[in-house]
């Protein structure tokens, strides 16, 4: 019985652990407006580059507010194929934390010009195009786990 007990209580340790990492990447200024030291820049301009090798370059870094939740927003760009990368994020005293179980959630777009994320209940569920006049109104929607991405920001920031 106190075998079981044991491992219980090592069990439920393990998972707060596990699933409650985060690592500070900056800071929110008086305006709320991401401030980053150039450790985190790079970590997370390698982190992008590594986690889309497709070739696109990253071309700002901020926070939005999304529905009622905010995230850090990757903006890159490959030739004419804009992506928006919403990450979410905590901030506890103005330090703003990458979460290791953070989902990164990419909208780019194809024939559609400007692709903007769509909420629901709060969530980014998909990707909307926000130009009447484009060929299509097709924007591309995908889920990645950020858990990559998390390793290798909590790496070079580290180092």
């Amino acid at each position: 019985m106190k075998i079981k007990i044991t491992l219980l209580i090592f069990y439920t340790l393990s998972f707060k652990i596990v699933y409650c990492q985060q690592i500070a990447i900056g800071t929110l200024n008086n305006l709320d407006k991401l401030e980053l030291n150039n450790k985190s820049k790079r970590a997370l301009k390698i982190a992008y580059l590594r986690s889309f090798v497709d070739g696109r370059k990253l071309d700002s870094i901020y926070i939005d507010k999304i529905g009622e939740v905010k995230f850090l927003i990757l903006l890159g760009s490959k030739t004419n194929v804009k992506s928006k990368t919403a990450i979410s994020i905590s901030i506890i005293n103005n330090t703003v934390n990458l979460n290791a179980t953070a989902e990164m959630k990419t909208c780019s777009n194809g024939a559609c010009k400007e692709c903007e994320f769509f909420i629901e209940n709060n969530k980014v569920v998909a990707c909307k195009c926000n130009n009447d006049g484009t060929i299509s109104n097709s924007c591309n929607f995908k889920i990645n786990d950020g858990k990559y991405f998390y390793t290798l920001v909590a790496k070079l920031i580290t180092e």
